[in-house]
């Protein structure tokens, strides 16, 4: 049974908060793959642990969150965290320039973030940084009969608008721009040809894999695009900018309906329903093996698909998690207790769960677990910011 007697936009807020605090609660025991160690460490309550690397000693796992404290989120809630705020900077527009800007932001060199930077956003940044350099090199290498120094004031005016605008908002803001100082012409010509190699990075450098990455950005997206026409089209956008792969993108949509779901009905079996829904066959099938395990605990299942990041085993548990829990704190701690990449399933369990039982309901996201993270006050602000421009 849902929540009745919340709101689409109570749901819309659940859904983020939800899957923020999932991920934070799910830090201390990330990528822990004893699933009887995590049980003996903390047999009933494993949310909010602070990462301790001698939880780690002598048995499967990977402690990577040495930087962290308990309340803090993993890459994956940062990846989420980013998106909400790129949506925020843009009047609750999704803009793929305005979204890789601030992902480069966050996790590229110099950026605000501190932690583990797992495999798709490692090369995600490196193929933004190559594609960017090549067309750089060849804009320089265009004949220009002015000095040096010019040359590179119209890069830097290009770079400067590159980071917020695309198309003929870009060219068009690029021209403002030069001529606000040197009206010239055969400056912005040149700039124009200087702007035509920039816009050949245009297009999606996530990298080429299938891990639960993919799916980080998708609960505020959902949020600000449930029940438009264009939900698919900027969640695969989003899920391409960081996971360029067809796979992804069908996990990235399969998953978008079943946040949007859980926002439009608060039932978290209609949720899985809207999943099976999807494009991609390999979801569907997915889903009903998820089902047909309902004899079996959450940890079981992921303990016999796999524990790792990969979506093809995470997500089916996520469903079987969704499928068997009858609260919010139940789904989560399930989730812990199933070990292995937590927090990147930990996402599409919160959002959905979230979604379906509120905040501070009885079934519901327990607000001492809110008021446990490092930026409660942030989120929520932020997540009130987006709502207040999809009403």
């Amino acid at each position: 049974m849902s929540e009745p007697n919340l709101s689409v936009k109570d749901r819309k807020r659940g859904a983020v908060v939800g899957a923020a605090v999932a991920d934070a609660a799910s830090l201390g025991f990330h990528w822990l793959y004893d699933q009887s160690r995590i049980a003996d460490l903390a047999p009933s309550t494993p949310e909010f642990r602070q990462p301790n690397n001698a939880d780690y000693a002598n048995t499967a796992g990977y402690f990577a969150h040495a930087a962290k404290n308990s309340g803090d989120f993993s890459q994956y809630g940062e990846q989420l965290f980013t998106m909400l705020q790129a949506l925020n900077s843009n009047q609750g527009k999704y803009n793929k320039t305005k979204y890789e800007t601030a992902f480069i932001e966050c996790f590229g060199y110099g950026g605000s973030y501190t932690g583990y930077i797992d495999h798709p956003t490692r090369d995600t940044l490196n193929n933004i940084t190559i594609a960017e350099n090549e067309a750089l090199t060849r804009a320089s290498n265009i004949a220009f009969n002015g000095t040096d120094e010019l040359k590179r004031k119209l890069i830097t005016k290009i770079l400067g608008n590159a980071k917020q605008f695309s198309g003929d908002v870009l060219k068009q803001k690029v021209e403002e721009s030069i001529r606000s100082t040197d009206n010239d012409d055969d400056l912005v010509e040149h700039a124009f040809k200087m702007l035509k190699e920039w816009n050949s990075v245009d297009g999606y450098h996530g990298s080429d894999d299938t891990q639960l990455p993919a799916l980080s950005k998708l609960p505020a997206l959902v949020a600000t695009y449930a029940q438009q026409d264009n939900l698919n089209t900027v969640v695969e956008s989003a899920v391409r900018v960081t996971n360029n792969n067809d796979q992804a993108a069908a996990f990235g949509q399969a998953s978008a309906n079943m946040i949007e779901a859980a926002i439009t009905t608060g039932d978290p079996e209609l949720s899985i329903d809207a999943g099976k829904q999807a494009l991609s066959g390999i979801t569907h099938q997915l889903i009903e093996q998820a089902l047909a395990s309902q004899n079996k605990s959450t940890p079981e299942v992921t303990k016999d698909w796999g524990m790792a990041c990969q979506l093809n085993i995470g997500f089916p548990s996520a469903v079987h998690n969704i499928a068997k829990s009858n609260s919010y704190a139940e789904a989560v701690r399930q989730n812990i207790f199933a070990g292995g990449d937590s927090c990147g399933r930990s996402i599409l369990i919160g959002a959905v769960m979230g979604a379906c039982y509120g905040i501070d309901t009885e079934n519901g996201i327990p607000m001492q677990w809110v008021n446990k993270l490092t930026r409660s006050q942030t989120l929520i602000n932020d997540v009130d910011q987006l709502l207040r421009t999809t009403e």
